[in-house]
């Protein structure tokens, strides 16, 4: 069995929140409710005086590019970082790997087969609570496999729940690059992300537009999916499309009343009576 952490977007009259279910389960191709700032390693110039002529700046700024090398502060345990922190490990590090490896080895048929066992591992500990454990596991599922898109999913998921969007973002579109491009659940994960974004960058239509892409090509994929439907809805909203976005709406109440969100419901009828007269106003 896997999961998968479960989003839902609640909108309020006068502020739009992003709630979180925390129950992640499916198993592999099923369909599941709606539930990833990766560090770059910096480079860095050096400001060459104004009186050199431009083709010696241009010289010398190409010779003083450097690569730092980014080891982790004194006392951050990079284990608990989402793909350790994007940090360059120390000689000690680098050998308890190699021995994490050689062990797995001798455990397991394949190092793929490893990582699907840290993986799952990583995805029980998270839908428990436990952040700090879960990332581990996945960091351990990433040494093994990093192709493998879950484990992407997974940090995303945690980054998410830590304020993070920018990094969950960036971890999920990684995860999405590796998949097959056909997992309508995590694209729905991911369009929640950007609406979050979106929320708190009102005068941005870049996560707005991003989000609807992804729902979109979420729908093509799976057109019985009804958190894609809804979180579709609510972009809309979020342009202020209220046609597009009850046409939305009623598409999810006739395939799952169960999965609507009263909030969404009344911020629509907040700003336009339903066009087909089945809500009303309280």
């Amino acid at each position: 069995m896997r999961g998968l952490l479960v989003f839902s977007v609640c909108l309020g009259v006068q502020s739009i929140c992003l709630a979180q279910i925390t129950n992640r389960s499916q198993s592999a191709g099923s369909v599941a409710k709606g539930s990833r700032e990766l560090l770059n390693s910096p480079k860095v110039s050096t400001t060459i005086a104004s009186a050199h002529t431009p083709e010696s700046t241009r010289e010398e700024k190409a010779e003083k590019v450097v690569v730092v090398n980014r080891t982790a502060p004194a006392g951050v345990d990079i284990n608990y970082l989402p793909l350790f922190g994007n940090y360059e490990k120390t000689e000690a590090q680098l050998v308890n790997d190699e021995l994490f490896l050689s062990e797995c080895d001798h455990e397991f048929a394949t190092r793929k087969e490893a990582g699907n066992f840290f993986n799952k591992m990583a995805w029980q500990y998270l839908s428990e609570g436990d952040k700090g454990t879960a990332t581990y596991r996945f960091n351990l599922a990433y040494l093994l496999n990093p192709e493998n898109f879950d484990i992407y999913w997974g940090l995303g998921v945690i980054e998410f729940q830590s304020g993070n969007y920018s990094s969950a973002i960036e971890l999920m579109n990684k995860g999405l690059e590796l998949s097959d491009g056909k997992n309508y659940v995590f694209m729905t994960d991911l369009a929640t992300i950007y609406i979050k974004k979106a929320l708190g960058n009102p005068h941005s239509i870049i996560e707005s537009t991003k989000a609807k892409e992804l729902l979109n090509n979420a729908i093509k994929i799976q057109p019985q999916y009804t958190p894609a439907f809804v979180q579709l809805t609510i972009v809309h909203l979020l342009e202020n499309n209220l046609d597009a976005a009850w046409e939305n709406f009623h598409k999810a109440y006739e395939l799952n009343p169960a999965e609507l969100s009263r909030e969404v419901l009344a911020e629509l009828l907040s700003r336009k009576e339903d066009p087909k007269g089945i809500f009303k106003k309280n």
